[in-house]
């Protein structure tokens, strides 16, 4: 607990550094090029719709002639940007900072800015909307063409990258819908469906929605628009509301990429296999409609992401609530140092420069995959009729798939559950995780700490919402679970883990689940090691 108290203290202490702003004048057109210092100053600009947005602008130096992109550079809900190179929680500790501090080293323009309702920008959070959120990043952007010198540009405008992880990621890809200046985008464990992420198959995450709920509108005193508080209590009840999901709908890279307007941008994409907040399955999904707009995208795969406070530990501690480690060990053993890569392909996509590294479309921590469509469920498997009986205490294993020599698996499975309930637990909330049964131990471990909640009555109402269906009994049969990336020994069994309540959802108050449960399981393909 005290690691947490540490942590939140020494946000608090940053966030409240007071800091002095500089009014650079408007770049003339006849202003000739000369030599730039290194160095960074505060500025600020005013919002289309009049909100005042705070930022700190990195100056490369430059030599007389010598242009440089621009790197955009924001924070995770709640925080706020990289006020100096050192003194600041992204200067010397979280590693999308790191990376804009060394990009700035390597000539670039680098401003990281304080979103609205956060840090010394004004205005209300309204969760990345695409008209307040999305358009301050267009107005950074604009500012910086009138105000930074000897900015590297092409037919677009200024040639401009973005950094950022969590509430930072998901409005790359909104920004990157509206303004062809984002030509590449590193979104790191965050959302392309926010509302399923939030609430998958209508249940609500109440634990990180409540976390969210105290970092945004306590922490940041007072910062929620009204619609977004609305949308707070709402969830409180357990299920999703309409309000709720016309609120946010638009707030969401699949909304843009069903509605024909995907980001435009490259996209270099980390997500995590124990993020429970925005599972593996969000950055598989972006990168796929990333890759269908005919766009450069590659995924990276790694073990961290957002972890339940209280509940998950990060490798080192330092980062309690979300990490995602230093590298990577692609499929064909090849290790990637994650800032390293990030950095070589912004200089590949800004400053045109060639480089040797071979990075897959897919590249995950200690896997074989190495294509997008490798992580596709292709082998399906019948589910026997199994009687449930579950209480808090008690969770019942569905066996699938006995390893026969060491097997990987990695990917979301897709299941089609059939719940026939006792009369007093006719509808009941299940909390459904794949798991290994160790052929040495006989004990049960959860792929990735993943679970994922199945209630057919709640499910009703999320597919009648989000695909405005006219009859709920219409609603799709099937879900898909968290993805998952582990491996199994030979004669270890792979199978489901049912539960009745879960550390990542709210407890709901229910009999005593009695119920036969049968389906179909469909998993994604098998990798037999070689070796």
């Amino acid at each position: 607990m005290r690691i947490y108290l540490l942590w939140i203290f020494l946000s608090f202490a940053l966030v409240i550094q007071g800091c002095a702003y500089h009014s650079p004048t408007p770049i003339q057109a006849h202003q000739k090029s000369v030599e730039l210092k290194q160095r960074y100053y505060h500025a600020k600009t005013i919002s289309a719709d009049g909100t005042v947005l705070a930022f700190t602008v990195y100056q490369p130096h430059l030599k007389v002639g010598q242009t440089a992109p621009l790197l955009l550079h924001t924070h995770g809900f709640g925080l706020s940007r990289m006020k100096r190179p050192e003194l600041s929680l992204y200067g010397f500790l979280l590693p999308t900072g790191q990376v804009a501090k060394t990009a700035w080293k390597q000539v670039y323009w680098v401003i990281s800015y304080d979103q609205r309702g956060h840090g010394n920008s004004q205005g209300k959070i309204r969760l990345a909307d695409p008209d307040k959120e999305a358009q301050d990043v267009i107005t950074i952007m604009n500012w910086a063409e009138k105000h930074l010198p000897q900015l590297a540009k092409n037919q677009n405008g200024v040639r401009t990258g973005m950094i950022g992880e969590s509430y930072a990621g998901g409005v790359q890809y909104l920004a990157s819908a509206l303004d062809p200046r984002l030509q590449a985008i590193v979104p790191i464990t965050t959302w392309y469906d926010l509302i399923n992420s939030l609430a998958p198959n209508g249940v609500p995450k109440s634990n990180w929605i409540g976390f969210l709920n105290l970092i945004g509108d306590w922490w940041n005193w007072n910062k929620f628009d009204s619609e977004l508080k609305q949308a707070y209590r709402e969830t409180q009840q357990g299920e999703l509301n309409v309000s709720s999901y016309h609120f946010l709908k638009t707030h969401q890279a699949r909304w843009f990429c069903e509605h024909d307007q995907a980001p435009q941008a490259d996209a270099l994409i980390i997500q995590g296999f124990r993020d429970i907040l925005f599972p593996f399955n969000e950055g598989a999904k972006a990168a796929e409609c990333i890759k269908q707009a005919r766009h450069k995208v590659h995924l990276i795969g790694v073990q961290g992401g957002h972890l339940q406070p209280l509940a998950q530990q990060s490798p080192s501690g330092q980062t309690p609530f979300w990490y995602i480690g230093k590298s990577v060990h692609c499929g064909d053993k090849q290790q990637y140092n994650l800032q390293d890569t990030i950095l070589i392909w912004f200089d590949q996509k800004l400053k045109d420069q060639k480089s040797t590294m071979n990075l897959p479309e897919l590249c995950v921590d200690h896997s074989p995959v190495n294509h997008l469509a490798d992580l596709n469920p292709t082998t399906s498997y019948t589910l026997n009729r199994t009687w449930i009986t579950a209480t808090t205490t008690q969770a019942v294993f569905v066996p699938i798939h006995v390893a026969q020599q060491v097997t990987h698996i990695t990917g979301a499975p897709r299941l089609s559950l059939n719940v026939e309930a006792k009369a007093e637990s006719s509808d009941p909330v299940l909390f459904i995780s794949v798991a290994v049964k160790s052929k040495e131990t006989g004990k049960y471990v959860v792929l990735n700490e993943q679970t994922a909640p199945f209630n057919q009555g709640r499910k009703q109402i999320y597919d009648q919402i989000t695909l405005d269906l006219a009859d709920p009994n219409k609603s799709l049969q099937s879900i898909e679970l968290p993805s998952i990336n582990g491996e199994l020994k030979q004669g270890d069994t792979l199978g489901l883990l049912i539960n009745s309540e879960s550390i990542y959802y709210q407890k709901f108050q229910q009999a005593k689940i009695e119920a036969w449960v049968s389906g179909e399981i469909i998993l994604p393909k098998l990798w037999i090691d070689s070796h």
